[in-house]
C-alpha cells in the first residue's frame, strides 16, 4: 500500500477558475473578476487550504482488459511489471472485476491499473458547516473551493506517481459514477485500499463519501 500525507494544503495550487466555475461562471479567456467577490474567495480558499488535510493511498494491478470488462489482478509489487502481453497475467490472482464497457474502452491497451484514492481530509467539512446559516455566499464559495482543492491535491499526486514510472503513459483518472462505472465499486475501494484505516474515510448506505472533498478512480498505465 502506497501512501501520501500533507501536513495541510497551503502548498497546493488551487485554481481560482476552478472555484469560479463550481460556482457556475463560465467565462472565456481571461475571468473578469469582482474586487469583493475576488477578496472574499482568496480569503475562503485560504481558510480551506489550512484547514486541509490531504492524503492519498493508491495500489498498483495488473490489468486484463475485455470488450467490458476490466481484471485487477495482485502484481505483487507497487511499480511497473514486466508484463507485456495481459493474456499471461495470472487471473488466479483476480482481486477485483469491474463490469463497465465504458471504462474498459478508456484503459484499452493498458497493462496496468492504479487504484487511487484522495482526500483533503474533514477540516473542511467542519468549516462548511461553521459558515453553514451564517452567510449566503460563503458556504458556497467553501464548497467550490474545496472541489478545486481536491482536484488540485489529486493532480498533483498523480502526477508524483507518474514520476515513479519510468518512460509510461497514464490515462486520465476514471471515476466510479460515471457511465456505466457503478458507484457500487466504491466498497471495493475501501476494501482494497483499506480508506477507512489508510485515510480516515467512510462510505454511508448511499455510496456517499466522507469526507466529502474525496475522490476514488482507476489510472490505466501503458
Amino acid at each position: 500500500m502506497n501512501i501520501i500525507n500533507y501536513k495541510d494544503g497551503t502548498k497546493l495550487n488551487i485554481d481560482k477558475k476552478e472555484t469560479y466555475r463550481y460556482l457556475g461562471y463560465h467565462f472565456g479567456g481571461e475571468v473578469p473578476l469582482d474586487a469583493e467577490l475576488e477578496k472574499i474567495v482568496d480569503e475562503l480558499t485560504k481558510k480551506v487550504a489550512e484547514a486541509a488535510t490531504p492524503r492519498c493511498a493508491y495500489e498498483v494491478y495488473d490489468l486484463k482488459v475485455t470488450d467490458d470488462s476490466c481484471i485487477l489482478s495482485q502484481n505483487g509489487t507497487s511499480t511497473i511489471s514486466d508484463i507485456e502481453d495481459n493474456d499471461k497475467i495470472d487471473l488466479s490472482k483476480s482481486v477485483l472485476t469491474i463490469k463497465s464497457a465504458r471504462l474498459a474502452a478508456h484503459i484499452k491497451g493498458c497493462r496496468q491499473a492504479i487504484l487511487f484514492a484522495a482526500t483533503i481530509g474533514p477540516g473542511v467539512d467542519m468549516l462548511i458547516r461553521r459558515y453553514n446559516g451564517r452567510s449566503t455566499i460563503k458556504p458556497a464559495i467553501l464548497q467550490a473551493a474545496g472541489a478545486s482543492a481536491i482536484e488540485a491535491f489529486a493532480d498533483e499526486v498523480t502526477e508524483r506517481i507518474k514520476d515513479s514510472f519510468i518512460n509510461n503513459t497514464f490515462k486520465m483518472r476514471f471515476s466510479p459514477g460515471y457511465g456505466d462505472f457503478s458507484l457500487e465499486h466504491q466498497n471495493d475501494f475501501f476494501r482494497l485500499l483499506g480508506l477507512e484505516k489508510n485515510l480516515g474515510m467512510s462510505l454511508n448506505s448511499a455510496l456517499l463519501m466522507s469526507p466529502s472533498k474525496s475522490i476514488t478512480a482507476v489510472i490505466g498505465v501503458l
